[in-house]
């Protein structure tokens, strides 16, 4: 870790020693400000991806089509871009934050992203898993053809156009 400037405070001037406390107690304050967003943030995702695993639950045993018009498909799509480029910030911010002299280990900002990208993670991984059951559950809704075939070759020369 590199080292950290601290100056001989004894020797400074009031208005310096104040100056620097000053600036202590911004960077204090930035990092509670950091750790208190990170907190909030991070008990949100937890609360959506929980959210989106009780709408999966309440799905199975559906007898219907869910998703017709492909509109809940596009949504989960959204939604999980939205996640992968939020995920994709907050790891920039973690490396910030663990490469900057002024955190220590112990303030726990480096903690927090970890935590706030897992839970993003599993967020991700849970709309996924919603929008693939989904998909699922319709495709096999569809109908069938009834058309049987012998090989690859008759499969792809039935779904091929004619010329």
């Amino acid at each position: 870790m590199p080292a950290i400037y601290s100056p001989d405070i004894a020797s400074m001037t009031p208005l310096g020693a104040q100056a620097f406390a000053a600036r202590n107690l911004d960077l204090l304050a930035a990092i509670e400000n950091t750790l208190d967003g990170l907190g909030a943030d991070t008990q949100l995702l937890r609360a959506i991806h929980d959210g989106y695993q009780e709408i999966q639950q309440r799905l199975v045993g559906t007898d219907g089509s869910i998703d017709d018009s492909g509109r809940i498909q596009a949504k989960l799509d959204k939604a999980s871009a939205a996640c992968a480029r939020i995920y994709q910030d907050a790891c920039r911010r973690h490396q910030s934050a663990c490469k900057d002299p002024q955190l220590y280990p112990d303030d726990g900002v480096a903690d927090a992203y970890s935590a706030f990208i897992e839970a993003l993670g599993q967020l991700h991984d849970t709309i996924e898993a919603l929008r693939e059951w989904i998909a699922t559950h319709d495709a096999v809704l569809q109908p069938t053809t009834g058309a049987v075939y012998s090989s690859a070759d008759d499969l792809f020369a039935a779904l091929l156009p004619k010329q």
